[in-house]
């Protein structure tokens, strides 16, 4: 981990707790929870008994959570898209019908299947 790696966590514990803080501060213990729930909080774990400082948490986890979702707009620095891979060549057949399948599947998987056309019994 390098110095700049070290600071910019510390930052991001120092404005978590920075925010916990504040909604401990400014917020009652059922408004905290009605946060959370709005937020996305379940209620499988009974939250209604934590303790305040529980529930702030929570709640910060949802906020950054938020936050730190890429959107079309603003996608993240580590979502890059991957490179196409090439198609494989392929050694067609000689009655393979190529034109007719430009661009899509030819019918060298019929040949190898059915055998060539001149060599099928027609009906």
């Amino acid at each position: 981990m390098t110095e700049h790696d070290r600071e910019t966590q510390a930052a991001r514990v120092r404005a978590r707790v920075q925010r916990m803080n504040e909604l401990m501060r400014n917020h009652t213990t059922a408004e905290l929870l009605h946060m959370a729930y709005t937020g996305g909080l379940l209620p499988y774990n009974s939250p209604e008994k934590w303790r305040k400082d529980e529930i702030a948490s929570a709640v910060v986890d949802i906020e950054s959570r938020a936050t730190d979702r890429p959107t079309p707009d603003r996608p993240t620095a580590t979502a890059r898209p991957a490179p196409a891979k090439p198609l494989p060549q392929r050694n067609h057949h000689d009655e393979c019908d190529r034109t007719v399948y430009e661009g899509g599947t030819c019918t060298c998987d019929l040949i190898e299947q059915y055998g060539p056309p001149s060599e099928r019994d027609h009906h």
